[in-house]
C-alpha cells in the first residue's frame, strides 16, 4: 500500500467508537490506522463521549452523534436539529480542511447528520457504508443515493437494501488486519477444548446456543471450556444487554457448567490474544448477521470457526474447509461439530491454515483500505 502523503484529509463518521465494542467500531479503527499508514490525514467523528485515542489520528466527539442524546429525542426533534448540525459540520470541515467524509450507518438512529452532510455535499466528497439495513430513517428522503459512493458490507446486506429500499449499494466486503490478527499454531493437546464466543451479549448473537452446546459436550464427558465476552459498553439501542446477560448467567447455572464458563471484558487491543488462546471460535447467531468480522478475525488467527447459517456469515466461511456451518439455534449440531474439532485428528490445524490462507487471499484489510482510498480520490461519479 502506498505510504506517500496524499494531501487528502478523510473524516470517518459513526455513532460510536472504542471503547464501545462492536464490528463497526473495530472496522473504523482498522480503516483509520491503515489510511494513516498510506499517508492520509484521518479524523474520526463520533458520538463517543470519551473515545479511545489512535496515535496520529484525530478522534473528535460530536454531540449530534451521541446515541444517548439521540435516544431521548423524537423524530421531529431530530429533524429540527439539521440546521444546527449543518452549522457545526460546516465549521469543522472548514477548520480541518476536510476533503472526504465517509459515514457509516448514517441511515440509523437520527436523520439529522446525513441530511446536514447532504446539504454541504458541494464542499467535500461524501460516501456511505451500509453495515446493516435496519432501520432506514432516510427511506423517505434517501439522500445517500446522490453521494459519491454507497457500499454494502456483504451480499446479504446488498440484497436487503434492494428488497427493503429498492436500492442496491456497491458490494465492498470488509477485511481484517492480518498483522494484528496474526497466525499462531493451534495447540497439540486437546484437553480441555478451549471454545471462544466473542460477541456482544445481545439475544440475537446466540450466546445461549453456545452454552447449551457446551453442556452437551460436558454430558458426554468431553472436557471443554467456553469463554464469553462480557463487555458492558456496547451500542444497546433496545436496552437488551442486562436482561440477556441475566438469562445467560441463569442458563450457565441451570445447566451445571459454571465451572466451565469464563466471562471476560477484553479491550480492542486485547482481542488478538483472545483468539490465540482459543482452540476454536463459535459464532452461532440466531438473527440475521449482516456480515460478521469475528469469523474473519478468527480465521486470520489460524482458528477454525463454527457459525450459523445466517446472513453474511456464509459468505466468508467455506463449510468443511475453514470451519463449519450449522443451522440457526441448533445447539446439538454445534456440539457435534465441536466434538469433531476436539479430536486429535489434526482437523483444527488443517482448518486453521486453510482459514488463514482464505483471509489472506480474499479479506485483507490493507487491500480494502487501498481500494477505498482509490475511490476517495477518483473523479466524482455520484450514484444515480
Amino acid at each position: 500500500m502506498n505510504t506517500e502523503p496524499t494531501n487528502v484529509h478523510v473524516a470517518l463518521a459513526h455513532w460510536t467508537f472504542a471503547p464501545t465494542t462492536g464490528g463497526v467500531e473495530s472496522h473504523i479503527s482498522d480503516l483509520a490506522r491503515l489510511l494513516l499508514q498510506a499517508g492520509v490525514r484521518v479524523t474520526v467523528l463520533t458520538g463517543e463521549p470519551f473515545p479511545s485515542p489512535i496515535p496520529g489520528v484525530s478522534v473528535i466527539t460530536f454531540d449530534w452523534l451521541n446515541l444517548g442524546r439521540v435516544k431521548t429525542k423524537s423524530d421531529s426533534d431530530c429533524a429540527a436539529d439539521v440546521d444546527r448540525v449543518r452549522s457545526e459540520i460546516e465549521r469543522f470541515v472548514s477548520d480541518m480542511a476536510i476533503d472526504v467524509v465517509h459515514g457509516h450507518n448514517l441511515h440509523h438512529f437520527s436523520s439529522a447528520p446525513a441530511l446536514a452532510m447532504n446539504s454541504l455535499h458541494s464542499r467535500f466528497r461524501l460516501f456511505h457504508t451500509f453495515h446493516e439495513t435496519w432501520p432506514d430513517l432516510l427511506a423517505d428522503s434517501p439522500v445517500y443515493r446522490f453521494w459519491d459512493g454507497n457500499f454494502a458490507v456483504s451480499a446479504h446486506v446488498q440484497r436487503e437494501c434492494d428488497r427493503r429500499l429498492g436500492y442496491k449499494p456497491e458490494l465492498r466486503q470488509l477485511g481484517v488486519d492480518l498483522e494484528r490478527f496474526a497466525w499462531t499454531p493451534v495447540r497439540q493437546r486437546t484437553v480441555p477444548l478451549r471454545i471462544l464466543h466473542p460477541a456482544r451479549l445481545l439475544p440475537w448473537k446466540g450466546v445461549h446456543v453456545s452454552v447449551r452446546a457446551l453442556a452437551i459436550l460436558r454430558s458426554e464427558g468431553i472436557e471443554a471450556r467456553l469463554t464469553i465476552t462480557d463487555n458492558q459498553r456496547i451500542a444497546d439501542w433496545h436496552d437488551e444487554l442486562s436482561g440477556y446477560r441475566q438469562r445467560i448467567l441463569g442458563e450457565v447455572q441451570d445447566l451445571g457448567v459454571v465451572d466451565s464458563v469464563d466471562f471476560c471484558s477484553p479491550t480492542f487491543e486485547e482481542m488478538p490474544s483472545l483468539y490465540q488462546d482459543a482452540d476454536v471460535v463459535v459464532y452461532p447467531t440466531v438473527g440475521e448477521e449482516p456480515y460478521g468480522l469475528v469469523p474473519l478475525e478468527a480465521m486470520s488467527s489460524g482458528r477454525p470457526v463454527v457459525v450459523s447459517r445466517s446472513g453474511g456469515l456464509t459468505e466468508t466461511i467455506i463449510d468443511g474447509e475453514t470451519g463449519f456451518v450449522v443451522d440457526r439455534g441448533d445447539s446439538v449440531a454445534l456440539a457435534s461439530r465441536l466434538r469433531e474439532l476436539a479430536s486429535p485428528s489434526g482437523l483444527r490445524e488443517r482448518m486453521g491454515r486453510a482459514g488463514r490462507a482464505h483471509v489472506e487471499q480474499n479479506f485483507n484489510a490493507i487491500s480494502y483500505a487501498s481500494k477505498m482510498l482509490q475511490r476517495y480520490t477518483a473523479p466524482s461519479e455520484a450514484n444515480s
